[in-house]
């Protein structure tokens, strides 16, 4: 019977050392993989922020990509078992039985980062944003003042008698505040559900639905006559795929300021520039909302309030270093968390309009440079 509870406890031990090696490789490669994707997000964000830094300080930008990682794991697992069992006749029983488990992990990465270059890279660079850009990102559910305020470069009024345009540069100083007051416009309208963005769809001489180019109106499309939607697309066949049609028309909600007009979408590297020069060179300004405009979330002076000072910041997201200053994403100034709030994704709508302009890496003709530790 003793001999039976020892073979029992032997097995218990064993199968206790086979659990632990299972489990071993899963946690080590969880944590390893989650590790890994935050670093490499935290390297794009900070090249972002790097580049911002180098505009502010008129040096050429410059992007490097991780192209691939692959990470070798080795698991290795030692144990015995050792014991003894005495029980003979006239002499006293005595037994002993014990373990041991020796488990150790390496990791050798290779990572290959490659800088990203070439003509098919600063074409995407340099080629405005196109009208898909900015409806995929006005249905995620952002604040339509931080992408329209990121994105646009100027507002073009044209038709209904009105003739003119308002640039979003600071040093137009009315032209600003003018295409300032006119996101805000749009922007209540979305809060409010009267805006719609989305494409022009009518029907031709064959009674054929055609899907056109993208517009934002404060009225739904399909509750207005053919005829109409169809002038409005033959009117976007007219300027290019970076300019977007808006029409606040009056008679509908918001129609007292109306707009019948364009936006106008900047590409990457100018974005980037608003940015960067809006540090010190050209900063933004505070503009209030027209009377006729209803609620807005927020409305802060700058779209994208970046930091620079002399030393490391504190309480930061993310912070890099360049050229002796110190460059930071404004978190909560003086508790103002809507304003926090409002930061945040306007570097994530950063971030988000990079991984649409960016090629794939792994394809990039510029050569590569893998680092194995």
């Amino acid at each position: 019977m003793l001999r039976v509870a020892k073979s029992v406890l032997v097995a218990g031990i064993f199968s206790v050392f086979l659990g632990l090696v299972g489990c071993v490789s899963p946690i080590a490669l969880h944590r390893a993989v989650l590790e890994y994707d935050r670093t490499a997000t935290r390297i794009e964000n900070e090249l972002l922020l790097l580049n911002i830094a180098r505009v502010r300080s008129n040096d050429s930008i410059h992007f490097t990509g991780i192209s691939s990682i692959i990470a070798t794991f080795s698991f290795s697992v030692t144990s015995g078992f050792s014991g003894f069992y005495v029980n003979s006749p006239g002499a006293f029983t005595s037994s002993s039985v014990g373990g041991s488990l020796t488990t150790t992990a390496s990791e050798s990465p290779t990572i290959t980062i490659a800088p990203i270059q070439g003509e098919e890279f600063t074409k995407r660079l340099l080629t405005p944003m196109d009208e898909n850009k900015l409806e995929f990102l006005a249905h995620q559910g952002i604040d339509l003042a931080i992408i329209l305020r990121l994105m646009v470069s100027e507002v073009v009024i044209r038709g209904q008698g009105q003739s003119a345009y308002a640039l979003n540069l600071p040093s137009k100083r009315e032209q600003y505040k003018e295409l300032r007051r006119r996101i805000l416009h749009l922007s209540s309208l979305r809060l409010a559900n009267h805006l719609h963005i989305g494409p022009i769809r009518f029907k031709n001489a064959k009674d054929e639905e055609i899907i056109g180019r993208l517009a934002i109106t404060n009225f739904d499309l399909d509750s207005v006559p053919n005829d109409y939607r169809q002038a409005l697309h033959e009117e976007t066949k007219h300027f290019p795929r970076n300019h977007v049609l808006v029409v606040i028309g009056q008679g509908f909600a918001g129609g007292d300021y109306s707009l019948h007009g364009r936006v106008k979408l900047r590409n990457f590297k100018e974005i980037l520039s608003f940015v960067g020069r809006g540090i010190a060179e050209e900063q933004e300004f505070d503009v209030e909302k027209d009377p006729r405009t209803g609620t807005v979330w927020a409305n802060p002076v700058r779209a994208l309030a970046i930091n620079e000072t002399e030393e490391h910041p504190k309480d930061h997201v993310m912070a890099v270093e360049h050229r002796g200053f110190w460059y930071s994403v404004q978190g909560d100034p003086k508790g103002d968390k809507i304003r926090a709030q409002w930061n945040n994704q306007a570097f994530d709508v950063l971030y988000q309009l990079f991984q649409m302009t960016v090629t794939d890496v792994g394809k990039a003709q510029s050569p590569a440079i893998a680092i194995t530790k």
